[in-house]
């Protein structure tokens, strides 16, 4: 593991590398997927690493076990120079699920770029927007594109529901697919819930009962306000898609 960066790497230099967050409970969540989207990336962005994806897990998992990680976010960062397993506490806990979260518009609006279908460690844009929406009271901000429409979180995916239907982003949109949101689609194909990948424009928010945004460590949270604009506090289709997802993982 290489915890040192020169300065005359990609990573320092540039801003090249990848990562993953992977939540471990009493094992990593879901590892084989984020391990796949990370090689995926490192295939299509033309970074040259030196070793395999079973290399990674096998590190990953002697790191789990060697300090016995348990209930924290875990960080596996490769760039050319090598790769870095950090961890980090979990800082969601019961009273931000039972309040749920506000976000507001960022104010950078994103072009149709392949960074941003990727965990690329180039993420100033997001912190940017993190801090921009803490800093106005918030939890989060909005990326949206040059005609509004809307396209993620800084830190996740977002979905809409409107009686029924489930409603999100297409990956057509300059997003980073997560590993939450393919559960989900996975899930309501089980549960037969019709759920919609599509375009949602800012101006049509108000037409939607209920929001809630998903990523890895956070997994799924509801949305109660954006910029000014209140949503329903709860709903049974929320709550199925929840239970449903826990079962799957935590079986």
């Amino acid at each position: 593991m290489k915890n040192n960066v020169n300065f005359s790497s990609n990573l320092a230099k540039f801003g090249i590398g990848v990562f993953e967050t992977i939540k471990v409970d009493k094992i990593p969540i879901d590892i084989d997927i984020h391990i796949d989207r990370m090689f995926n990336s490192l295939s299509e962005l033309n970074i040259l690493i030196n070793n395999n994806k079973e290399f990674y897990k096998e590190e990953i998992l002697k790191y789990i076990k060697e300090n016995n990680i348990e209930n924290k976010a875990l960080r596996l960062t490769v760039f050319d120079e090598g790769y870095n397993i950090s961890i980090r506490n979990i800082l969601y806990n019961k009273e931000m699920y039972e309040i749920g979260f506000r976000l507001n518009i960022s104010p950078i609006r994103r072009g149709d770029s392949i960074i941003h279908r990727h965990k690329t460690t180039n993420y100033f844009e997001n912190i940017y927007t993190k801090n921009y929406a803490t800093e106005n009271g918030y939890d989060d901000g909005i990326f949206l594109d040059a005609e509004n429409n809307i396209l993620e979180c800084s830190m996740s995916n977002i979905f809409f529901i409107k009686d029924k239907q489930i409603f999100t982003i297409s990956d057509k949109f300059p997003i980073l697919s997560g590993t939450v949101k393919r559960r989900i689609i996975e899930i309501c194909g089980e549960l037969n819930i019709q759920i919609v990948e599509t375009n949602i424009n800012i101006d049509e928010i108000k037409e939607f009962d209920f929001v809630f945004i998903t990523n890895s460590i956070m997994e799924m949270m509801k949305v109660i306000e954006i910029e000014g604009i209140k949503f329903n506090n709860k709903n049974e289709l929320f709550d199925k898609i929840t239970k449903a997802y826990k079962d799957k993982i935590y079986k």
